[in-house]
């Protein structure tokens, strides 16, 4: 089990070094635009609508590590009122609806990129792109989110702490 486990580490890092990328692609895709604007050229039609694209991709290939590290929006405030024991069992409660939301929009998002992949729809901007792309990193990202908070749930951490043995996820499994 181990080597799925360092496998599955290595996709959640990897597809967040990935959308680390992209946003430094991004960056230097937007940067070249207004320079040519500036400059009286024309910048390449492509990019605006690979910049919106990518926004997509950013989030959801970056979501999955964000939940893992705890980089995601949480309730703190309201949580520090509670009792400690209160307190982990609402977290518990709240990690239980995060898993299912996260499989809902996984299972519908990946609805929309079948539906529309095989119905060969096309999202006309100023390049066409096959619509289900829009769907697939949504499917993916959700899917992987669901898997994380699942995984928090497994190993006995809660949304605002690492787990009871203080040990990180899958460190020293043999």
């Amino acid at each position: 089990m181990v080597p799925f486990f360092r496998a599955y580490e290595r996709l959640i890092m990897t597809l967040a070094l990935l959308a680390s990328v992209m946003i430094g692609g991004v960056f230097v895709l937007i940067v070249v635009d207004v320079a040519m604007r500036t400059a009286g050229l024309r910048p390449p039609v492509f990019s605006s609508a690979v910049s919106e694209y990518s926004l997509i991709y950013v989030t959801m290939l970056a979501a999955p590590w964000l939940v893992r590290e705890r980089g995601h929006v949480r309730i703190d405030s309201f949580l520090s009122f509670l009792p400690e024991a209160g307190r982990r069992q609402v977290e518990r409660i709240l990690i239980l609806v995060c898993i299912a939301l996260c499989l809902l929009a996984a299972w519908l998002a990946g609805e929309f990129a079948i539906e529309f992949w095989s119905k060969g729809t096309i999202d006309v901007r100023s390049i066409e792109i096959p619509r289900a792309l829009l769907f697939m990193p949504l499917a993916l990202g959700f899917f992987l989110c669901a898997v994380e908070f699942a995984r928090t749930l497994a190993i006995g951490e809660t949304l605002t702490a690492p787990g009871d043995d203080g040990h990180a996820p899958f460190e020293g499994e043999t």
